[in-house]
């Protein structure tokens, strides 16, 4: 879907890239929101390291390869 967005014009390349960053840190904040209400320590912890991936995604969304 993002080529055709791209090839089609409707979107700049650069655009579809800030979109999916911007998905990638909203999940990644929406895991960490719920740590925060965890029940237990080792459950946050869980929780945290379930947001590494999206937080390096946004990072450095030309890295990730599906």
């Amino acid at each position: 879907m993002p080529r055709e967005l791209v090839v089609g014009g409707e979107l700049a390349a650069g655009e579809v890239l800030d979109e999916a960053a911007g998905s990638a840190v909203l999940t990644g904040l929406l895991a960490l929101q719920e740590a925060r209400t965890a029940p237990d320590p080792s459950t946050a912890a869980e929780l945290c390291l379930t947001t590494v991936p999206h937080i390096a995604l946004a990072v450095h969304p030309g890295r990730h390869r599906p």
